[in-house]
């Protein structure tokens, strides 16, 4: 699965024909969806307006590439033929070019994305990152606001919120002891039940047998930007749903399992803490 950031580089170096096609025929997707969720097509003309403009103002800037691909919205707003000068005298006439002001808007936005379906929400985000990306850089300033939209840290649980990087990451490092030596592998099979994240381990493996003798441990999971960190004592559980789920998730493993005679241990974090740390920051979770 591609990270956020190798998604951002792809549509970097997409070519202009390639790139022109494809928010196009987004753009006209995402509007008709959008109509389902509003009034009158003129509502939903509104809204999608709203989310390209608030992903142009993301850097506070509005780009001659951003204005190539929007100059049919200025042209239908203003009503007339609007140049690149005009289009920025408008931008800022709607204080688009100060995003601290835009808290409002995101707000609004991750409304709107609550009401649509997971396929629109995706959409609605993809579209909102490709308008970012349309001078061929995604800046960190726009990356975040993205983040807004996909995941709002006050709309979600923490569970949600570390899910999410685990996501995004696709593979995380566990640590472990081993008497007085730390010891760390990556995991890449996860999953959630009962509001819950559960981790998959061998247990004719080292690692089970060091969380046997000393259940403290680390996750630790980097998106490429910010990282996630959660200790805590590992907590094992024998549900048969768990092993369905790694079955579903990574069959050809689970085959090889059987076919050897070995198991799987599940095992969960309890008792601990958790953090989103950045270059600057910690926030944290609990």
């Amino acid at each position: 699965m591609s990270t956020f950031n190798e998604l951002c580089k792809k549509l970097e170096n997409m070519d202009d024909v390639s790139y022109n096609q494809t928010f196009n025929a987004l753009s006209v997707k995402v509007m008709d969806d959008l109509a389902s969720l509003t009034e009158t097509g003129d509502d939903a003309y509104s809204v999608y307006l709203q989310f390209v403009l608030a992903a142009v103002a993301a850097d506070g800037k509005l780009s001659p590439d951003e204005f190539a691909l929007l100059k049919p919205f200025f042209d239908k707003a203003a009503d007339s033929d609007v140049t690149y000068d005009d289009a920025v005298a408008m931008f800022k006439e709607m204080g688009l070019d100060n995003p601290e002001d835009l808290k409002g808007v995101a707000d609004l936005m991750v409304d709107i994305i609550e009401l649509a379906s997971p396929e629109t929400k995706d959409d609605i985000v993809m579209l909102c990152l490709m308008v970012c990306a349309i001078d061929r850089e995604v800046t960190d300033e726009e990356k975040k606001w993205i983040a807004q939209l996909i995941e709002p840290l006050g709309k979600m649980t923490p569970m949600e919120t570390i899910n999410s990087y685990l996501d995004r990451a696709g593979s995380f490092v566990l640590a472990t002891n081993d008497g007085d030596q730390p010891r760390m592998r990556v995991l890449g099979f996860k999953t959630v039940m009962d509001g819950k994240i559960y981790f998959g381990i061998g247990t004719f493996k080292e690692v089970y047998t060091q969380l046997q003798r000393q259940p403290k441990c680390e996750i630790l999971a980097f998106d490429g930007e910010d990282f996630v960190r959660w200790d805590g004592k590992a907590v094992f559980s024998n549900d048969q749903r768990l092993a369905m789920a790694a079955g579903a998730a990574m069959p050809e493993i689970v085959k090889a399992y059987i076919d050897n005679g070995w198991n799987m241990g599940f095992f969960t974090l309890e008792e601990g803490s958790a953090e989103i740390v950045s270059a600057f920051e910690k926030t944290k979770l609990f």
